[in-house]
């Protein structure tokens, strides 16, 4: 039978049963999968305990009777000598004791259930014996969950330093680098997330309770976490519990499922209820560690937040580094126009370029040459002479070295729309700056570098700058148009009819010499 029939078959908590398995008094059998499996003489057994600390019956006394030290009428002939000297309000147990002795009762073989009906009286309570004998609740949700939350943010940088240091995906958009198509992207930023938490959760928390005893978050708030003999959980046992906790505490971190499963365990915690996790288990608290708690939540997250930032700028360093050649540069463009994931080609707005339902179908990379080529595992390119054409890089180059990248467009009395280049700019100068030997990742991150482009070009602004010994300038200049701004906020020049339109257009990046 299972923890909770045998519960309601002997009366007692599963606190109570816990306790005597931890006495030694009790010792069920496990099932194939671990847990307890409770028989009639286990049931027997706790009626008889039930009974005998009912009687105010020491542990000491009942464990002896057990064990055969001593005869059980003997030890109900002591207690009912001290019972004789007590209060009369003990006279209900006194009769009970007295009948045992007259029915010579044997400790392996009484009926406790006959003389337990003896004490059914009414306005009979259970005694404090059985309130004494239990193993100690912790309740202190909020530290409960704040230690997991030290333990999951451990957990998250191990996977985000994998994901970014050695896959090069971008952890902060949470999408891989060749996540070409609108599935593979919903995968990494969806379903794939959820699916690596709960493995590296799995991976690594039941390995610190069965080797410690703890966890990280749980060891710096005080909390331990035991079988219930006391005992360190085994591998299995452990895992066992860390599954439940995600299936029961967490939902398996499915958002809105994990808010619930959050809500209905606090209130069971705060009921002092025991949690589904907790069958086999025993949760410990010191409570002296709650303000070494507090300072690990607030160096966790500041720690988190700064190695998070770290890695992922790491992660945006295109692989080539040093002296550039024209193939190499090409190769660190695509590998920054994957990290950003940026599909659609550079001269369109996202409102023409993104394809149906998000999916990419006009992204386009630079083959080593420098030429632009559509970009594999997207449907097409589009042709659109609504448009400006996406303009051609041109390199500068000493003995193979590239020492300078440009473009520029020109186009005048002509009715075509002008796209914002930031992008094509701020990919290109992320390509070429931080590959440079004296480029430094601090203060001037790839994010900066990308963001400080963007925000003056997506406005058709003017901008220079210098960085890592490369000199950055653009010089935009534009007449007869309006600036609009479409869906995905995106900035377009449209020609205002009837004027002259004219729009000009010179980027370039150079090595001081």
């Amino acid at each position: 039978m299972t923890i909770k029939e045998i519960e309601n078959l002997s009366g007692m908590t599963r606190a109570n049963i816990r306790f005597y398995e931890t006495e030694g008094l009790l010792t069920p059998s496990r099932d194939s999968n671990g847990y307890r499996n409770y028989t009639e003489k286990d049931l027997e057994i706790l009626k008889r305990i039930r009974l005998l600390r009912t009687l105010h019956l020491s542990l000491a006394d009942i464990r002896a009777a057990d064990s055969g030290e001593r005869r059980l009428d003997e030890v109900l002939a002591g207690h009912l000598h001290a019972l004789e000297e007590e209060e009369a309000g003990l006279s209900q147990c006194q009769d009970v004791c007295e009948q045992m002795c007259r029915d010579h009762v044997v400790y392996d073989t009484f009926d406790a259930q006959r003389y337990l009906d003896l004490l059914n009286s009414p306005g009979h309570n259970d005694p404090p014996e059985l309130k004494e004998d239990t193993v100690p609740k912790v309740t202190s949700p909020w530290i409960r969950f704040f230690a997991r939350e030290i333990d999951w943010t451990l957990w998250s940088l191990v996977l985000n330093a994998l994901l970014a240091l050695v896959l090069g995906i971008s952890i902060d958009t949470s999408l891989p680098m060749g996540a070409r198509t609108f599935p593979s992207a919903l995968f990494w930023s969806g379903i794939g997330s959820i699916l690596a938490s709960n493995i590296f959760v799995l991976i690594f928390e039941p390995v610190f309770l069965s080797l410690t005893g703890t966890t990280p978050g749980k060891f710096v708030f005080g909390l331990s976490v035991t079988s219930v003999d006391g005992k360190r959980l085994t591998y299995r046992e452990a895992l066992c519990r860390t599954w439940d906790v995600l299936r029961k505490g967490y939902g398996f971190f499915i958002p809105i499922l994990t808010l619930i499963d959050l809500y209905l365990s606090y209130r069971s915690c705060k009921a002092e209820k025991t949690l589904y996790w907790e069958e086999d288990s025993t949760l410990h608290l010191k409570s002296e560690r709650l303000p070494l708690g507090v300072l690990a939540c607030i160096f966790t997250l500041a720690l988190s937040l700064g190695l998070n930032c770290l890695m992922d700028q790491t992660a945006a360093l295109p692989p080539n580094r040093g002296e550039l050649t024209v193939a190499e540069f090409c190769e660190n463009y695509n590998d920054t126009q994957d990290f950003y994931s940026v599909d659609r080609q550079l001269n369109l707005p996202p409102s023409v370029s993104s394809g149906i339902s998000g999916i990419p179908d006009s992204a386009l990379y630079l083959d080593p040459t420098g030429n632009w080529e559509k970009k594999p595992g997207t449907p097409y390119i589009v042709s659109s002479g609504e448009y400006a054409p996406l303009p051609d890089f041109h390199f500068t180059v000493s003995d193979k070295v590239v020492t300078g990248v440009e473009f520029s467009y020109r186009v005048e009395n002509e009715n075509v729309k002008i796209s914002s280049f930031g992008e094509l700019m701020s990919l290109a100068a992320v390509s070429y700056i931080c590959a440079q030997e004296d480029y430094s990742l601090f203060p001037d991150t790839p994010d900066r570098i990308h963001t400080r482009i963007t925000e003056a070009a997506d406005l058709f602004e003017n901008f220079s700058f210098s960085e890592a010994g490369v000199s950055v300038t653009c010089q935009i200049s534009h007449e007869g148009y309006d600036l609009e701004f479409g869906s995905f906020d995106s900035a377009v020049l449209e020609p205002v009819y009837g004027e002259n339109a004219c729009f000009s257009i010179e980027f370039s990046m150079q090595i001081a010499h």
